[in-house]
């Protein structure tokens, strides 16, 4: 059954991997398309959230090239610290 407001997409699969999507769909008693919607969103969620990590580094690191700030090494660190 679609659902409202979604469109349709094919593609290939190894079989091996199709068969692993129906046995995990028959064991938990949802569809293909429910499955694969979820499968495809988390991974599409988990890109953009490294697609952000990414931008937000080389910002950082953009801004520390920027200044006069001085860096320490993990020896400094833990001299420091105590550790």
């Amino acid at each position: 059954m679609a659902v409202k407001n979604t469109k349709t997409m094919s593609f290939g699969a190894k079989p091996q991997l199709f068969k692993q999507v129906d046995a995990i769909c028959a064991q938990r008693g949802c569809t293909r398309s429910w499955f694969l919607n979820q499968a495809v969103e988390n991974f599409v969620s988990e890109c953009l959230e490294d697609k952000a990590d990414y931008e937000a580094a080389v910002a950082a690191w953009e801004e520390f090239e920027k200044g006069d700030s001085r860096t320490y090494t993990s020896e400094e660190l833990r001299k420091e610290f105590g550790l």
